[in-house]
């Protein structure tokens, strides 16, 4: 802003006054205004305000006092105003300023100094507003601030303060101003003030130092940061001191903590707290030369009823499975709470959850490994306690793994390592119980793990193959029907057993896969058999877990479609397990295939739940016996008693019946006496690859020939050994 932009009102009742002063100020480079009076100023002013204004004192129609003082309340404190007066003294002087004058000129007037005058007074007003503006940024940032000042001296003393909100006082400010902080605040936060001053005097600030205070709103933490004050020499010290209410971000990092090692859906500790617990135990059991044990748990069937029920009621079943868990600890064991990462003296027991539906529990301070398979045991006998959910009732059971501390590990890692390595041989074992680690079982894993992979691979490779075992109709004494069953020729270990890679398969959702494999390749085998002229139909086994994929019944019929099979050719053979573990899918995937026209039968009958109930609900057409039942069949007794009666129950039910497992020519002729419809095991044939089927199409079985002969396109064939292995 230039000179030139001022404007200076001058007010005289003198004509000559006035335009002597005009001409010294416009001299020095102002704009002037002049008015004839008190009243005339007024009115001029508020028409358009001047930057400043020269009044004289004694005015006819009104007094230069009387105008300051208008001015002064309507223009606000920072208008210059000043007196020109030809009275110098004291009392007019006071008089001027008590109304309101910023500075008064003595008449006669130097007119070689007015400008300059004028400019000091324009300067000063200037440098008021730059302070009153400054002033105004400083209280709005503090006004922003929702933090507590401070100012006191070395000894702690409050000799200022600044609260937005009364609230955060520790005590009112007439009873803490003029007191040290020892003397208002509890010794541990006092403390905590005086170490924060004490650093700042040192470094001339300090940050981060924190305490808790009791209030009557609740416990609440505070941060402080203290700046030194400049101060007169030979004065205390003294400080500014912002104290910052940090309890909601104390909140924030216990919540952040407690998601960092705590789940959330059961609270209990997660594995990272789990591992650093272990390791603590660890350090302090090679101290006492003690042993500790960890056990991984891991809960069977729980996926499949999370898959059939849903994710909330997984998770409440989760729940309910941790309270379950700590119900199998001692009375005098520990269980670990929230707040157990702050205890490292306390012994027992901890329980944690991994993630899903896996568990750990580390023993502390065990004289023998009995004592780590006694608490696994308490927990499966608990965890056999059915749950009632959506008022059903829901079982599981529990496989868990133990590892020792120092004879299986000496590490966290390496110990939970161990013990999810002995649940997995829990599993394998057939769940529901505990196994204790052993170095074997290290060996079978990496060997179950490279045979994950080999059979991940094992269908672009084309090393499956199937076999085909006949089945024998009694009546007509011909191979009818055979059964396929799927080989895998591994490229190292050569023929691997179906027991071992088809539990494998399920583990890692293959199944389908090469189900849907088996189902195409045996489909196409048997309708080149037919359209040769060889009529025969083939059992294809359906694995439970093909029975959760909706796609079954259209994965069968689009098999049934590319090979040109008719679908009465084609029987699909079911275990009693699949039927009851999903009977509603299960049913509805059947009664599709059904109305299809392919046959259902039920694999391995009477192993299982043997439920006469299902037998009517499924649309089944025929019973296999299990072999069990077959090898004991001469002896009489039970197994003869429940053949008897498995053929009398498919007779009424218009089912057909077929014996597996058939070895010598006494139990076929005893099966063939019973009624029995079709026979499959040794005595006719071990599965054969199928360019053997066809010779074994054209063979007659003579069951009551008392030379036990078979009769191959009307001539006698010895028998083939019964050594065979299917």
């Amino acid at each position: 802003m230039t000179d030139r932009r001022f404007t200076v009102l001058v007010v005289d009742d003198d004509p000559g006054a006035r335009l002597v002063m005009r001409a010294a100020l416009l001299k020095a480079g102002f704009e002037v205004r002049l008015a004839e009076g008190g009243l005339d100023a007024l009115r001029q002013f508020r028409a358009a305000p001047s930057d400043l204004v020269m009044l004289d004192v004694d005015m006819p129609d009104l007094g230069g006092h009387e105008v300051c003082s208008v001015l002064r309340a309507e223009a606000g404190a920072l208008l210059p105003i000043v007196m020109v007066t030809g009275m110098d003294d004291v009392a007019s002087v006071e008089a001027a300023y008590q109304h309101g004058a910023t500075d008064f000129i003595a008449k006669p007037v130097n007119w070689a100094l007015i400008g300059h005058r004028v400019r000091y007074l324009f300067r000063s007003r200037q440098a008021m507003q730059d302070l009153l503006a400054a002033e105004a940024r400083h209280a709005a940032v503090l006004n922003a601030i929702p933090d507590l000042l401070f100012e006191v001296d070395i000894d702690g003393r409050f000799l200022g303060y600044r609260a937005p909100c009364a609230d955060l006082l520790a005590a009112p400010p007439e009873v803490f101003l003029g007191k040290t902080v020892e003397e208002i605040m509890p010794p541990m936060a006092a403390a905590v003030c005086m170490t924060a001053l004490r650093a700042a005097l040192e470094h001339g600030s300090s940050t981060g130092k924190q305490y808790e205070l009791p209030l009557a709103t609740g416990s609440t933490w505070f941060e402080l940061s203290v700046s030194r004050k400049a101060v007169a020499e030979g004065e205390k010290p003294r400080f500014i001191v912002l104290s910052r209410d940090i309890s909601e971000r104390k909140e924030a990092e216990a919540r952040i903590a407690r998601l960092a090692y705590f789940d959330a859906l059961t609270g209990l500790p997660n594995r990272q707290s789990f591992l650093e617990r272990v390791d603590r135990e660890i350090r302090r059991a090679a101290k006492r030369q003690r042993k500790l044990a960890v056990l991984f748990m891991d809960l069977d069937g729980f996926k499949n009823i999370n898959d059939t029920m849903g994710h909330a009621a997984g998770d409440l079943l989760l729940q309910w499975s941790a309270e379950r868990l700590c119900e199998g600890l001692r009375p005098a064991d520990l269980l670990s709470r929230p707040m157990a990462l702050a205890t490292d003296d306390r012994d027992g027991i901890e329980l944690a959850r991994l993630g899903g539906d896996e568990f750990t529990a580390l023993i502390v301070d065990i004289d023998d490994p009995k004592d780590a398979v006694a608490v696994a045991r308490r927990i499966g006998q608990l965890m056999r306690r059915p749950f009632m959910l959506d008022a059903r009732e829901v079982r599981l059971t529990t496989s868990v793994g133990i590892a020792l501390y120092p004879d299986d590990g000496h590490d966290a890692a390496t110990l939970l390592k161990h013990a999810d390595t002995a649940m997995y041989h829990a599993k394998r074992s057939g769940r529901d119980n505990a196994q204790v680690y052993s170095a074997s079982l290290t060996t079978e894993i990496l060997q179950r793990m490279d045979l994950d992979a080999s059979l991940r691979a094992a269908l672009e490779r084309d090393e499956f193959h199937l076999v085909y075992q006949p089945q024998l109709d009694v009546a007509s004494g011909r191979i009818r029907s055979v059964e396929a069953l799927i080989r895998w020729t591994h490229p190292v270990r050569g023929l691997v057993s179906p027991l071992e890679f088809i539990p494998a398969a399920e583990d890692l959702g293959l199944i389908e896969r090469i189900g849907a494999w088996v189902m195409r390749t045996a489909c196409a085998e048997t309708a080149r058999w037919n359209r040769a002229g060889l009529a025969v139909s083939v059992a294809v086994n359906l694995s439970p877990l093909q029975f959760g994929a909706p796609d079954l019944p259209q994965m069968v019929i689009d098999a049934l479609a590319q090979t040109r099979l008719p679908p009465a050719l084609l029987e699909l053979e079911v275990t009693e397990g699949a039927l009851m573990e999903n009977s509603a899918a299960t049913r509805s995937a059947l009664n599709a295939l059904r109305d299809h026209g392919v046959r259902i039968a039920l694999d391995d009958f009477g192993t299982g739940y043997s439920s006469l109930a299902y037998l009517t609900r499924m649309p089944i057409g025929n019973i296999k016996v299990d072999r069990c039942f077959v090898a004991g069949l001469l002896d009489g007794g039970e197994n003869e008693a429940i053949v008897r009666a498995v053929l009398g129950m498919a007779g009424s039910l218009g089912m057909r019946v077929t014996a597996e497992g058939v070895e010598t020519l006494e139990q076929a002729r005893a099966l063939k006496a019973m009624a029995c419809d079709c026979l499959q095991g040794f005595y006719f044939s071990r599965p054969v690859p199928a360019q053997d089927i066809p010779a074994l199409l054209s063979r007659h079985w003579t069951l009551d020939d008392p030379r036990s002969s078979d009769v191959v396109n009307g001539c006698t064939a010895a028998r083939r050994p019964l050594s065979a292995v299917r």
